[in-house]
């Protein structure tokens, strides 16, 4: 692709933002250029959880650190560092720190932006 330049990020100087218990970035995103699909880095501290939500398209989870649970479709999942969650659109989830270390994980969602709404389909705000 003549023109095209790749870019070059450490995950560290991308802006994080902080949230009770929860710690996000996003890598990459159509804000970035990437427009096709986010990848999402989080840190959920022990006790905390992710709002029940679903969103309109593919996402894959891949947890790297801590333990917890993916609550998905009403089922329970054990989920830890090696874990791959795979989340058809509009599928019902949410994740729980069960473990008293941060659960940290990657989130690649299929469209930038994102849109979530919760299990009533209200529009849940994202803040980054």
């Amino acid at each position: 692709m003549e023109g095209a330049t790749m870019e070059v990020r450490n995950v560290n100087t991308i802006p994080a933002v902080e949230l009770p218990g929860l710690t996000h970035r996003t890598l990459a995103s159509a804000a970035g250029g990437i427009t096709s699909f986010e990848v999402w880095q989080q840190s959920l501290g022990p006790g905390s959880a992710t709002p029940l939500h679903r969103h309109d398209c593919e996402e894959v989870i891949v947890f790297t650190g801590g333990s917890g649970i993916m609550l998905h479709q009403g089922v329970e999942t054990p989920c830890a560092a090696g874990t791959v969650l795979l989340c058809r659109p509009n599928e019902l989830h949410q994740i729980v720190n069960t473990g008293s270390d941060d659960l940290t994980l990657y989130g690649v969602l299929a469209v930038s932006p994102v849109p979530v709404v919760d299990a009533d389909g209200q529009a849940i705000p994202l803040p980054w």
